[in-house]
């Protein structure tokens, strides 16, 4: 299985990038914070500074293992990964918290295809679960390249521009996979 992640601070387009590949029938898993944010009693409808932010990760880390190797098991040819494991460490390591070597080990024993970080957009909005400041967001883009590059990846940095070409951009730099022709504006769209 290739997997792809999707990834950057917080209010950079990664979800309406992620989006727009779903639009296209394209598999994406979906980002476990979010999803643990709205399910788990704990964390839901609270804000980032009102919960025990290390249970917060720690379950993150656990849906994020567990959805991975369900779809290792099915043997999906090409999933997108909204945010992945790195991400997570990436947060923990902002928020000043302790990383448990199961995570660290983790990372090692399933290694993503390649990595794709959302560059800065000309604006920047909160949201439920997004609280951070402009100056919070800038440090967490760091953190997550460093995290990344840390791990041995070298992410590619999708630059700010219309959702569509975002994807365009991004599938455009993956190889041997059939994508929608809908997403496809020329006989080299695919070609880097």
């Amino acid at each position: 299985m290739a997997i792809y992640v999707i990834s950057g601070a917080p209010g950079t387009g990664k979800t309406a990038v992620i989006n727009e590949l779903k639009k296209h029938g394209i598999l994406v898993l979906e980002e476990a914070a979010r999803k643990i944010a709205m399910t788990d009693r704990r964390f839901s409808g609270k804000s980032i500074k009102e919960i025990n932010l290390y249970e917060f990760h720690r379950e993150i880390l656990n849906l994020q293992k567990k959805t991975f190797e369900i779809f290792n098991a099915r043997k999906k040819k090409v999933v997108f990964s909204d945010r992945g494991i790195i991400d997570t460490i990436a947060y923990m390591k902002w928020n000043k918290l302790k990383v448990s070597g199961e995570a660290i080990k983790y990372v090692h024993k399933f290694r993503y295809n390649k990595v794709f970080v959302m560059g800065f957009l000309d604006f920047y909005e909160t949201d439920e679960l997004r609280k951070e400041t402009e100056e919070e967001q800038k440090e967490i883009h760091e953190a997550i390249i460093e995290t990344y590059v840390g791990f041995g990846y070298n992410p590619v940095i999708v630059p700010a521009m219309p959702v569509e070409e975002r994807a365009k951009f991004i599938l455009s730099r993956i190889h041997d996979h059939n994508f929608p022709k809908s997403l496809k504006t020329s006989p080299n769209f695919l070609k880097t």
